[in-house]
């Protein structure tokens, strides 16, 4: 079976999730380049403590070659409203990595925006910023716009090794978004550059 046609059983196979305490967020994008497949499922273990999946495949339609994979199985703990620690695991592009950060996050009835700073060590150090924002204004009672915007960069003394932006921009209909879709990903000082752009469909259950 080829991996696209995984990607999309595992999108539209999901149900909805029951418990209050677990929750699972699934996007996909048909773009021009490949069909991307991302999820986040966090399990609450109180108002301090949170366990998080986040699993990325992107698979090129024509060649295995530049797919990308990302696993990562994060254990937060919340020191404040704002302030979040965090310690992860988990494999990507080329091998497996272990991960500290701490972000700050705000959460707003349309808005929301998460700053992280930490080290990640996967065949040496690396430092690693990230930046999350979604905005989602109301056009009428049901219907929102929806933007988010996701960049992630992994530098270390030598080089920008790593680097994406992903982009989204469309319609919120209560738990379902979907619109236009744009992800960029940089390798090693950029000289290897992957753009995917297409249309997205995400789901919060």
């Amino acid at each position: 079976m080829r991996a696209e046609y995984t990607l999309l059983i595992l999108f539209f196979l999901s149900k909805e999730l029951n418990a209050q305490q677990l929750s699972y967020t699934p996007d996909l994008v048909a773009g021009h380049r490949s069909l991307m497949y991302l999820h986040n499922v966090n399990y609450y273990f109180n108002n301090k403590v949170k366990i998080n999946n986040l699993t990325l495949f992107d698979t090129e339609y024509r060649s295995d070659k530049a797919n990308i994979f990302f696993i990562r199985n994060t254990f937060s703990y919340n020191v404040s409203r704002k302030v979040t620690l965090n310690v992860a695991v988990g494999m990507k592009n080329p091998g497996s990595f272990f991960s500290i950060s701490a972000q700050y996050r705000i959460v707003q009835p349309i808005y929301s925006f998460a700053y992280s700073l930490g080290a990640t060590y996967q065949k040496g150090v690396t430092l690693e910023q990230s930046v999350a924002l979604e905005y989602f204004p109301y056009l009428n009672e049901n219907l929102q716009v929806y933007f988010n915007l996701l960049a992630i960069a992994n530098i270390n003394l030598e080089e920008y090794q790593r680097g994406l932006q992903y982009v989204r921009l469309g319609l919120k209909e209560n738990k379902l978004a979907y619109g236009l879709a744009l992800n960029a990903d940089q390798f090693n000082n950029g000289r290897k550059i992957l753009l995917n752009t297409g249309i997205f469909i995400k789901h919060n259950f």
